[in-house]
């Protein structure tokens, strides 16, 4: 999971490079079309109730983007964008995590009670 974070910050960091270096002024609508994914992805891995302040932290900088891109400053709006991409893939992880560790729980959990009701049965 960490390693995937990792990767995602590496690929955007790249991208941010890359975009500095020409200065394209470019309608970033390839941008805030992913960003809108990112952020119904991380809804969907349950972000909302798992990590909502990285989805908050997203959706304000998706405003932002929105916001730059209405009054045609499209270089601000793309870096905005790539951020809330970030973001929400980060709270897309932590929701992922969260309910992996849950999981992992119960079934801990079950094996627990499985183990006393076999003492039980055998009279320990």
């Amino acid at each position: 999971m960490t390693r995937q974070i990792a990767q995602t910050a590496l690929a955007v960091s790249f991208a941010l490079a890359l975009g500095a270096c020409g200065s394209n002024e470019k309608k970033p609508d390839t941008e805030i079309a992913m960003t809108r994914a990112a952020l119904q992805s991380a809804e969907t891995a349950g972000a909302r109730q798992y990590a909502p302040i990285e989805l908050r932290l997203a959706r304000e900088k998706q405003e932002n983007a929105e916001k730059k891109l209405a009054r045609e400053e499209y270089e601000s709006a793309r870096r905005y964008s790539q951020q809330a991409i970030v973001d929400a893939e980060l709270a897309k992880a932590k929701s992922e995590a969260e309910k992996s560790r849950l999981a992992l729980k119960e079934v801990q959990d079950s094996i627990q009670m499985m183990r006393q009701e076999v003492g039980r049965a055998s009279g320990q």
